[in-house]
Order: structure tokens, then C-alpha cells, then sequence
């Protein structure tokens, strides 16, 4: 009864009732578990007693709940057989993001197939619907009892296909979302119901100017034209490549001179202010690259400078306090958005303004976020 009043820990994830509850008793019980955090999206009731149904009793002393709001109470809580008997469905909608592709087991033909991001979100999504579901589902006696084996197979063997799919394409694409809560949750699903070896992470992220090294992870990399968007994903996010005009060693090799030729014009141009600085080195030459770009009659050197001096203490100030670097600053939206916010208006006010060219906002966001991107590499 202590427990029912007051308590509210939101990692509470299951309640057994094995004792009859009535009334508000029944609701407090009720509310235990439906508080939400990290890795827990809902809790469990296990009702021994039988004491759910008497719910309807509960709400209908409280004068205050009409009906709609008893409705939108009961729909709080659902019958686990209700959630499993998505699977089907979450499963089939997986599979419909590659129906146009003939062969189902050619996960390169999958991975080009996710070359655009929105596709790629909208695949990682889809994936973790279904594995949340499945896991729920082999976590039940019901479901195997009612389900064929050929079946549950067929989704742990699904599973374990996609979630490679997904590691490979995130290396592939140099995702950086933040995607831990649900990567732990599907490799401990793995682990545990499918037989493979453990989910692993292939390589971690790589600064394109050691050179050694960012050779050794493209060579890591299995497939010509899986090692070209590694390099051209690597080396610039804003790189376009389209699927087709080009064959995959015409466009490995392009990749690769791109690399260079960012590499070797970087260093020819780079002001020796900046020698030691690798992280206002890279803000120079991104700046340096668009504003060649952008501006093509104008002598841009002095201007990619004072953007990436700029930039440079900008981002400092925003991610370094009292001398020490925020923790995990690379994953919190808040500060993240702050910081491009300022470097908008430093792009608006020393650059679109001071020397009166037309400076689109598209423009500025692909200085912006390649810039950030390489602070998430080198400030940590």
C-alpha cells in the first residue's frame, strides 16, 4: 500500500497484482508503471487476480472523468495479444521499402536503395518498430504457442538480415543520429533470440586527414561502390552523387581524387594561424570550397579565414565551460541548435552583409553542418 501513494520511479517497468484492488487503490496500481524513460516505453501489468475488471468500476467513481476521458484511460492499457498481433503488419512494412528490388537477399542492392536520407530514417524507423514488437512478442508464451515456428523464424532470421543492413548503411552513409537507445535494445534482442553472432561495431569514425588510418577503413569496407560513398560521405555531405551516371570504379576513383584534391588544396592555401588547429583547419577549407563556389569573382582566402577563426571560437564557447568540454555535448539538441543559430548569424552579419552578396540560407546550412560535424569529430 506504501508503494501505491507517492511513488513515482519512472524505471518501475512491470507490476504483479495478485490481491484484489478497487478504486482509486486500482488506479494508483495502474499508474505505477506507465511512467516512460530511456529504453522503456511502456510497462507491464500482470493481473493474477483478475482485479482489471474491475477498471470500469474505478473510473466511473470519479464524477470528474466523462466518457471520453475514460475512453482515452482505457486505451492506456492494452492487451499484450493487441501489440503482438502488429507484428505482421510492422514486418510487412519493412519489407515494403524494398519491394522494386527482385533479389530479397542482395543487401547491396539495399544499401544503394537507402542512398537518400530521408529513405534511410525512414527505414531505421520502421526497423525499430519491428524489432519493438517482436521483442515484446518472443518475451510471451502466447505467441509462441499460437505462432508457427517456420514464422518466428522467419522474423529472428528478418531481424538479424536488416540489422546488418542498418550497421552497414550507417558506416556506409555516415549517419551520426543518435541511435543508441535503440541499437542496444535490438542487440541484446539478438543475442538472446537469434541465432548469429553478436552485433558489433564495424569501425569507429575516422578523420579523413590521417590519411593511414581512413585508408584502412575504406579498405575494411566490402564492395567498390560501399568504399566510394564511404569516402565521398567521409570527405564532404555535400557531395552529390547519382546513382547511374557513372560505373562503380569510374565513381570510386572520383571519390577518391575528391578526397585529394579537398586534402591537397586545404593544406596548399591553409594560413599558418591555423597549422595547429585541425578543427579550424577543416571550418577553412569548407568555407574556402563554398565560397569558390558561391562567390567566383571574388577573392574568398581572407573570407573563408575569418569565417573559420570565427566558427572556431563560436563553437568553443558554446561546447567548452570552465575549461572542460560538455559531456556528450555531440547528442543534446539544445545545445547543438544554439550553436548553429550563431553561426548563422555570424554567416548573416560578416559575410551576406559586410561584403553585399547574395548568400542563400541552403548555402549557409552546408557550411553550418559540415562545420558541426567536424566539431563532433575533434572537440570532445
Amino acid at each position: 500500500d506504501k508503494l501505491l501513494t507517492g511513488f513515482d520511479e519512472p524505471k518501475v517497468a512491470v507490476m504483479y497484482l495478485d490481491r484484489n484492488l478497487k478504486g482509486h487503490t486500482l488506479l494508483q496500481a495502474v499508474a505505477r508503471v506507465n511512467r516512460t524513460c530511456e529504453g522503456k516505453d511502456y510497462g507491464y501489468i500482470i493481473d493474477y487476480y483478475g482485479v482489471l475488471r474491475e477498471l470500469d468500476d474505478a473510473l466511473s467513481i470519479y464524477s470528474e472523468y466523462d466518457e471520453d476521458d475514460r475512453d482515452v484511460f482505457r486505451d492506456t492499457l492494452v492487451p499484450v495479444s493487441d501489440k503482438i498481433a502488429e507484428l505482421p503488419q510492422r514486418h510487412s512494412d519493412l519489407w515494403e521499402l524494398f519491394k522494386m528490388i527482385p533479389n530479397k537477399r542482395d543487401l547491396e542492392a539495399y544499401a544503394q536503395s537507402l542512398r537518400m536520407e530521408d529513405r534511410r530514417h525512414e527505414f531505421y524507423d520502421r526497423l525499430t518498430a519491428f524489432s519493438s514488437v517482436l521483442q515484446l512478442a518472443l518475451s510471451t508464451e502466447e505467441f509462441f504457442k499460437n505462432t508457427e515456428e517456420k514464422t518466428i523464424r522467419r522474423y529472428k532470421e528478418d531481424l538479424n538480415m536488416f540489422s546488418k543492413l542498418r550497421t552497414a548503411v550507417q558506416l556506409r552513409y555516415s549517419d551520426t543520429i543518435d541511435y543508441k537507445k535503440y541499437e542496444a535494445r535490438i542487440e541484446k534482442l539478438i543475442n538472446h533470440h537469434v541465432e548469429s553472432d553478436a552485433v558489433k561495431v564495424i569501425t569507429n569514425l575516422v578523420n579523413i586527414f590521417d590519411k593511414d588510418n581512413f585508408q584502412k577503413e575504406v579498405d575494411n569496407v566490402v564492395g567498390t561502390a560501399a568504399k566510394a560513398d564511404t569516402i565521398a560521405t567521409r570527405t564532404a555531405k555535400y557531395i552529390i552523387y547519382e546513382q547511374g551516371r557513372l560505373t562503380d570504379n569510374e565513381y570510386l576513383e572520383k571519390m577518391m581524387q575528391y578526397k585529394e584534391d579537398v586534402l591537397n588544396h586545404t593544406d596548399s592555401e591553409l594560413p599558418p594561424e591555423l597549422e595547429h588547429n585541425n578543427a579550424a583547419k577543416a571550418y577553412f577549407g569548407i568555407a574556402l570550397e563554398n565560397y569558390k563556389r558561391l562567390f567566383p569573382d571574388m577573392s574568398v582566402q581572407e573570407m573563408a579565414l575569418a569565417t573559420a577563426k570565427s566558427f572556431d571560437e563560436i563553437i568553443r564557447q558554446t561546447v567548452i565551460v570552465d575549461g572542460s568540454v560538455l559531456v556528450d555535448w555531440q547528442s543534446k539538441t539544445d545545445t547543438v541548435g544554439k550553436m548553429k543559430i550563431r553561426l548563422e548569424d555570424e554567416l548573416i552579419d560578416n559575410v551576406k552583409r559586410k561584403y553585399s552578396v547574395n548568400f542563400p540560407f541552403d548555402d549557409m546550412d552546408i557550411i553550418i553542418d559540415g562545420c558541426v560535424d567536424v566539431a563532433k569529430i575533434w572537440i570532445r
